[in-house]
């Protein structure tokens, strides 16, 4: 049987130069702080969840997905999160998109290819997802 997600909510915004931050909200969601290592020399790896298992499936120029999933107990416990963008609006740079764990939410930085293009209009609409069909 396959297994029911959930999806989760996002906003997204322009307001670091060349980049378009995804904030995807996970209730009760805790992860570990990034070690003093990486912070000093600017890396960003996936997070690690303390009540959460956190997997990025698919990154690529096009398409993104995350999937969460909650521990045995605590707040996260059963919590099952998917959130599969098939097309984002414009073409990213995989290799310098990053990510940042908060308590209750994953911030995904897309690197814009062409850091002139506005996402203004696909952020106004509330979706990044631009695949039809």
């Amino acid at each position: 049987m396959a297994e029911a997600f959930d999806e989760p909510g996002y906003s997204a915004d322009e307001n670091k130069e060349g980049f378009v931050r995804l904030r995807v909200k996970l209730d009760g969601l805790k992860v570990h702080s990034a070690g003093i290592l990486d912070r000093i020399r600017g890396r960003h790896p996936l997070p690690k969840g303390k009540n959460a298992e956190i997997e990025n499936r698919t990154l690529t120029e096009r398409e993104f997905q995350l999937i969460v999933r909650g521990t045995k107990a605590g707040e996260m416990k059963g919590a099952l999160y998917k959130l599969h963008i098939r097309q984002l609006p414009y073409a990213i740079d995989p290799a310098e998109t990053y990510f940042v764990g908060l308590e209750g939410f994953i911030e995904v930085f897309f690197k814009k290819f062409d850091e002139t293009q506005s996402w203004e209009k696909a952020i106004r609409s509330g979706s990044l997802e631009t695949f039809e069909g």
